[in-house]
């Protein structure tokens, strides 16, 4: 079977608002159903639990960190894979997960002497067979993303949450423990498998003849992902050194809240850039051109979505999580912010990173992990857990402003072109925020909630609405949202 021709991209924008719509259904129908899960399963089990699978998987994440080969972008990077482009790629990535196995499994007695936790053992030990049987999964899926056929990506990765959600609650009523969380896992990685054969026609072989072929692809993607994960999980790895299995229980569910709105729509909107820009690597102009829309668009969604949960922090808390979920307010409050700021400058990221300046990227990475490791080292101490949200916020913003300055140097890209986009999304955030802070309506926290998040959301729309207009109406997110009303207003007329 011939895989597909790549498919041509005429209508960037078209191709690139069906995609990040795609996108936005499948990370948010897996967000949603995930959430659920957790309002429930904290009912069930104690901050701790979620500690142990939590300690588990930073360690997971480091392995794949090391040892993930970027198989599936390589191939959205080739354009036009042959067979044995393809099939090398599945090989790598099969090989890569049987490797996983064995380190994770080495790594396992260490880990629970480290953290201090005997648990987080057999948790690795389950995992790593997980990671093996996983890595022979289609690479198909990586084809169907190539030629943007998100509805496929969709559809798997929303069943096999599902599936990884009712097992949890079937065995956390039998179990009590960690070991609920455990069995979802296994059971998303089982259905996960299953779907990526079924889903797409496809079918792997073995093949090493195009190895080194993929491997000078991906080698600075490995590199970069070193960087991503030492950089975002760093904090992490001493947090769960520092703090008490329960506080790190509460660290790491506050992180999941609080990055819930930007780490959800921050990827989705940018994710189908990718294989779009790919298509566009001669015309560097139009390139450059759909970056900045995306970067407009992503920056005046997630910026007030960041501050907004930021302002309203204890009463989410109490709503989603419960009153023994407390002490989470103040981590849900900063990793709102930190998703704020790790997302700024995600479409330049990825216009880098097609037109081929990974090295660059990865150069800026290593900085910013060399910037937070002596602020944390200089803040831990005194401030603990907070301390390493602050020195991730700060060496964040010198990201941003990095990646910035990269994209002027190798690309030309217009730097006060840029920053102009986070202008009128930073100042109408902040005055959100304020307003949001400086008032409250009812003890009662749903309450208070929802009379602030409306506040808010009308606040900030009445702001970039008229700020638009002044500024001249250009084309953005407010220019897709009025046409798309206008439309909608027009068809409602003709009824």
């Amino acid at each position: 079977m011939s895989p597909p021709p790549p498919t041509v991209v005429k209508d960037a924008k078209a191709s690139l608002i069906k995609g990040a719509l795609w996108s936005l259904g499948m990370r948010w129908s897996i967000k949603g159903i995930g959430l659920l899960s957790t309002f429930i399963m904290a009912r069930f089990l104690a901050p701790q639990d979620y500690g142990v699978v939590a300690l588990a998987f930073l360690v997971v994440g480091l392995v794949d960190a090391f040892l993930n080969a970027g198989s599936n972008q390589a191939l959205v990077r080739i354009g036009n894979p042959n067979h044995d482009q393809i099939n090398s790629a599945w090989t790598l990535r099969a090989m890569q997960g049987v490797l996983m196995a064995v380190v994770l499994t080495a790594l396992a007695p260490l880990a629970a002497q480290y953290f201090h936790e005997p648990r987080v053992q057999n948790v690795l030990w389950i995992v790593a067979a997980g990671m093996a049987f996983m890595g022979f999964s289609n690479i198909g899926m990586a084809l169907a993303y190539r030629d943007l056929q998100f509805g496929v990506e969709y559809r798997a990765a929303v069943t096999a949450k599902l599936s990884s959600a009712l097992v949890t609650l079937a065995t956390a009523l039998y179990f009590g423990d960690y070991r609920a969380l455990v069995c979802g896992i296994l059971a998303g990685y089982v259905c996960e498998f299953v779907l990526s054969y079924r889903l797409h026609p496809y079918r792997p072989r073995w093949c090493t003849s195009r190895i080194p072929e993929i491997w000078a692809i991906s080698k600075w993607l490995l590199t970069a992902g070193i960087g991503n994960f030492v950089l975002r999980r760093t904090d992490q790895i001493v947090a769960g050194r520092v703090g008490t299995t329960r506080e790190y229980g509460l660290f790491t569910v506050g992180a999941d809240i609080g990055q819930i709105p930007t780490g959800e729509l921050g990827p989705t909107l940018t994710r189908p850039l990718f294989p779009i820009l790919a298509s566009m690597q001669g015309d560097l102009e139009r390139a450059k051109s759909a970056t900045l829309r995306t970067l407009s668009t992503v920056n005046s969604v997630t910026i007030p979505l960041g501050f907004g949960l930021a302002a309203v922090s204890a009463e989410a808390t109490l709503v989603l999580l419960g009153a023994q979920w407390r002490e989470a307010a103040p981590f849900v409050a900063g990793f709102a912010m930190i998703g704020v700021v790790q997302y700024l400058t995600g479409p330049l990221t990825t216009l880098m990173n097609v037109v081929g300046h990974v090295k660059v990227h990865s150069k800026v990475i290593w900085m910013e992990f060399a910037a937070f490791a002596l602020l944390a080292a200089a803040l831990t101490p005194e401030y603990k857990l907070i301390g390493l949200i602050v020195a991730r916020l700060i060496s964040g913003l010198l990201h941003a402003l990095m990646v910035i300055a990269a994209t002027h140097k190798y690309l030309q890209l217009p730097a006060g072109t840029a920053l102009l986009t986070y202008l009128r999304p930073v100042l109408g955030s902040v005055a959100m925020y304020v307003m949001l802070t400086s008032f409250s309506v009812s003890s009662i926290a749903p309450i208070e909630l929802m009379t602030k998040v409306i506040l808010g959301g009308g606040f900030y729309v009445t702001w970039m609405l008229s700020t638009w207009a002044l500024a001249g109406k250009p084309d953005g997110i407010e220019t897709m949202a009025t046409s798309l009303l206008t439309r909608v207003l027009a068809k409602w007329r003709t009824q």
